[in-house]
């Protein structure tokens, strides 16, 4: 299968010396939901914010559909059919529901924004009552769909998502993953970040495992889930993965 987003030895962070991402690589293609998990500074994050044009590459290539995107502007994501969703001020708390939308459709060419914004509220219809509230009266689970719904109105190839389930009640995350896997199988590439391992990963399809920003394991995520090494190390111990 062609990957749609390829990163290859991708050397990554904050500080020119001081990598957190080093040698790094991934694919993630047409249609594919992909789980990055890993131990806490293990460069998860980074390495997502670095595809995204966030943090600076110092060496290693990033490539969406074959073009180069290795260090794009942020603002530029957009015109490459890639979106991203941050973990933590991810919406606009002081705008309504409608306006976070429009202002996420403002890229679009005329005529497209109200149907673009239609299908926004049609995928995620639990924000219609909320249209005209500001974003800070609604939920966390609530504000992920807003960040969610005004990422792909630029209809995007591929998201890329930091945390998504981060804050959300126990019971929300499942619907949230569920939400996720069907989006990859309307033939988006979903790329995830997630500390809720096994949750992602009885959703998605492969997975990769970071330690100290290289790759340390990879494979098909059903596979991993039944791995007793990796449950043990990862996935805090051996269970028996039940989807919900």
């Amino acid at each position: 299968m062609t990957p749609l987003l390829e990163i290859r030895d991708l050397t990554a962070g904050y500080r020119p010396d001081l990598p957190i991402v080093q040698g790094a690589s991934l694919t993630v293609a047409t249609g594919e939901f992909v789980t990055i998990i890993g131990p806490n500074g293990a460069g998860k994050s980074t390495l997502l914010k670095a595809i995204a044009g966030l943090v600076h590459t110092s060496s290693g290539t990033a490539k969406l559909a074959g073009q180069d995107i290795t260090n794009i502007d942020a603002h530029r994501l957009a015109e490459a059919d890639a979106a991203f969703v941050p973990q933590s001020a991810n919406v606009f708390t002081t705008l309504s529901i409608e306006e976070n939308l429009r202002l996420g459709a403002h890229t679009l060419k005329r005529g497209l924004t109200a149907p673009r914004i239609a299908e926004a509220y049609a995928a995620f219809p639990d924000l219609i009552p909320y249209r005209r509230a500001p974003a800070r009266s609604l939920s966390g689970g609530q504000r992920q769909m807003l960040a969610i719904a005004r990422a792909l109105l630029t209809h995007p190839r591929l998201i890329m998502l930091d945390e998504p389930s981060a804050g959300l009640a126990p019971n929300l995350v499942a619907s949230a993953f569920a939400r996720l896997r069907a989006l990859a199988d309307s033939g988006v590439a979903v790329l995830m970040v997630e500390q809720n391992a096994r949750a992602a990963m009885q959703r998605s399809d492969r997975t990769y495992i970071l330690a100290e920003g290289r790759n340390a394991i990879e494979g098909a995520s059903c596979d991993l889930l039944g791995n007793p090494q990796v449950a043990a190390i990862y996935l805090g111990g051996a269970r028996k993965a039940v989807v919900s």
